[in-house]
């Protein structure tokens, strides 16, 4: 996707309109708790989806409690007035909103990034202790220390729990060489099964990855699958004509846009080298909208190679997503080497609900290839290849029909299968079964 942002008033009074879904009685008022690190104000990311959720159920006359952090991401620090707090609660758009401290370390390094995970995993399982019953239980990974307390602690509470992973953390670190194999290693690989084997359901945002799960040893009955949707109902298409081209001083340019978090993760170096080899070319632009750790190196790198051909932009206001996405030609989601089927970017969504063709830099038989092919609405190049991701552009910018062909492709992958109104009340009839 490109950025990815939270639900607001409207999107949940959407939400709370009738669906022709299964009815489920006296379960359909149940409390369910949600765990999760992440959630709005954060704009970018899980937290976009945690909050969607969350205010979905308490939409539908769930009783929501929703355990988090405060706010820090993607810019790795907390609003001033949060920083020295312990605790807040607040009651926002239905949910019962309990915030618990964490440490957030301004350059997070690999100990600084467990200390800060272990600090939520520690004041958030104190606060969901003592917090009320829930019916079910929905623990959301990363960070994945969090499963085994919460799980624990849902047994003595006596709550079904659906341990939810949207990153499949230890592989994706071992895959990429961020985490290099050892005692550490198959320490959390042993931390994971035993957090699959005591919870009541293993959930995961596609298909390969629910393979994956399986393949660890949890049966197939025991895994669901909840994708992450598209704001199909925000994000339309439209031309791209938009009044950020005219604010960017952009206007007839070829745009190819990246917007999301600017992390390590993201393999973002290829669209600077990219833009390198296309720096010769006035009319082609390329445009990075976002935050994150890589930030600062990708600017100072882009200014001194003089890459004018790139323009950094902060994230956005969520009510602007579907002008942000229309004002790009071209959206590019870069993967690094060696990520298969650990992860499925949820920038994706939102990309194919605008109508944008997408040009992944990922391996052929990663999960985001397999879906750019199935729904017949991109393209896909090695990871780090900036002659061929510039190869792909040239030639799509060359073909506007069918590049108007792969958008209309993906909008309507994204309605069928993608839509909010799609995946949220087939994931709350799963949540209610147990």
């Amino acid at each position: 996707m490109g950025l990815q942002l939270r639900a607001t008033a409207s999107t949940t009074a959407a939400a709370a309109a009738p669906h022709t879904h299964r009815r489920l009685g006296a379960k359909e008022n149940a409390r369910i708790a949600l765990v999760g690190i992440n959630y709005a104000p954060e704009l970018t990311g899980i937290a976009v989806y945690n909050t969607g959720l969350a205010e979905y159920l308490a939409a539908q006359g769930h009783e929501v409690d929703m355990y988090t952090g405060f706010a820090y991401y993607p810019a790795w620090a907390k609003a001033p007035a949060d920083r020295g707090r312990l605790f807040r609660f607040e009651r926002c758009q239905g949910v019962n909103l309990r915030r618990h401290f964490l440490y957030v370390p301004s350059r997070p390094t690999a100990l600084r990034r467990m200390l800060h995970e272990l600090s939520f995993v520690f004041s958030v399982s104190l606060g969901y202790l003592a917090g009320p019953r829930a019916a079910v239980t929905f623990v959301v990974s990363p960070p994945l220390l969090l499963g085994l307390p919460i799980a624990l602690l849902a047994r003595l509470k006596r709550s079904r729990l659906v341990f939810h992973v949207q990153d499949l953390q230890p592989d994706a670190a071992l895959e990429t060489g961020l985490l290099k194999p050892g005692h550490f290693a198959r320490a959390l690989l042993v931390l994971e099964r035993c957090t699959y084997a005591l919870v009541d359901r293993v959930s995961t945002i596609s298909r390969a990855m629910r393979a994956r799960i399986q393949a660890k040893g949890v049966g197939q009955g025991k895994t669901m699958l909840f994708a992450n949707w598209a704001n199909n109902d925000r994000v339309r298409p439209r031309d791209p004509d938009t009044e950020y081209r005219r604010a960017w001083r952009l206007e007839g340019r070829f745009i190819v846009l990246y917007s999301g978090n600017l992390g390590v993760k993201q393999g973002l170096d290829v669209l600077l080298d990219c833009a390198r080899l296309s720096r010769g070319d006035p009319n082609l632009a390329f445009v990075i909208v976002g935050d994150g750790g890589e930030r600062e190196a990708l600017v100072a790198r882009a200014r001194r190679e003089g890459l004018d051909n790139v323009q950094f932009h902060p994230l956005q206001p969520e009510e602007r997503l579907s002008e942000l996405l229309a004002t790009a030609n071209l959206a590019v989601i870069p993967q690094r080497r060696g990520v298969t089927d650990i992860v499925l970017p949820s920038k994706l969504a939102n990309i194919l609900a605008a109508e944008r063709a997408v040009i992944a830099t990922a391996h052929e038989a990663s999960e985001l290839a397999r879906t750019l092919w199935q729904a017949q609405c991109g393209t896909v190049v090695p990871p780090g290849d900036a002659a061929a991701l510039s190869k792909a552009i040239a030639r799509l910018r060359a073909a506007p029909v069918e590049l108007a062909r792969m958008g209309a492709n993906g909008r309507r992958y994204a309605t069928e299968r993608l839509s909010r109104d799609a995946v949220l009340p087939r994931a709350r009839d799963e949540l209610l079964s147990l």
